[in-house]
C-alpha cells in the first residue's frame, strides 16, 4: 500500500467518524426538538387557563377601579359642599354672634351702672391683668 492509499483510508475513516458524530448530534437534536415541542404543548395547556383567569382578574380590577374612582369623586364633591357650607355658616353667623356678645356685655355693664354695682372688668394681658379705669384715669 502506498502513501496515497493510506491517506485515502485515513480520510475515509475520518469521514466515517465525522458522519457517526453528526448522526449522534442529529439524534440528540431530534430528541431535544421533540422534548421542546412537548414542553411548549404543556406550557400552552397551563398558560391558556392562566391567561383566561388573568383577563378575568384584569376586568374585575378595572371594574373595582371604576367603583373606587366614583367613590373618591363623590367624597370630593361632599368635601367641597361641606367646605362651602362651613364657609357660608361662618360668614352668616360670625358677625351676628359677635354683635350679640357685645350687646350682652354692654347690657350687663349698663345694668351694673344703673344698679350701682361695680362693672365687671375684662382682663388684659398687656398691663398685668388690670384695666384702666376711664372715669378717674387711674390704672
Amino acid at each position: 500500500m502506498s502513501a496515497s492509499e493510506w491517506a485515502a483510508v485515513g480520510g475515509t475513516v475520518a469521514c466515517a467518524v465525522a458522519l457517526i458524530a453528526l448522526l449522534v448530534v442529529l439524534a440528540r437534536l431530534r430528541r431535544a426538538a421533540r422534548e421542546l415541542r412537548e414542553t411548549v404543548a404543556e406550557f400552552r395547556r397551563h398558560a391558556l387557563p392562566a391567561l383566561v383567569e388573568l383577563r378575568h382578574a384584569v376586568r374585575a380590577a378595572d371594574f373595582e377601579l371604576d367603583r373606587v374612582d366614583a367613590l373618591v369623586s363623590g367624597a370630593e364633591a361632599v368635601q367641597e359642599r361641606v367646605d362651602s357650607a362651613s364657609r357660608l355658616a361662618y360668614r352668616t353667623f360670625a358677625s351676628p354672634v359677635v354683635k350679640v356678645l357685645a350687646a350682652g356685655t354692654g347690657t350687663r355693664r349698663a345694668l351694673a351702672r344703673l344698679t350701682g354695682e361695680p362693672s365687671p372688668r375684662v382682663r388684659s394681658g398687656s398691663n398685668g391683668g388690670r384695666r384702666r379705669d376711664r372715669r378717674n384715669g387711674s390704672g
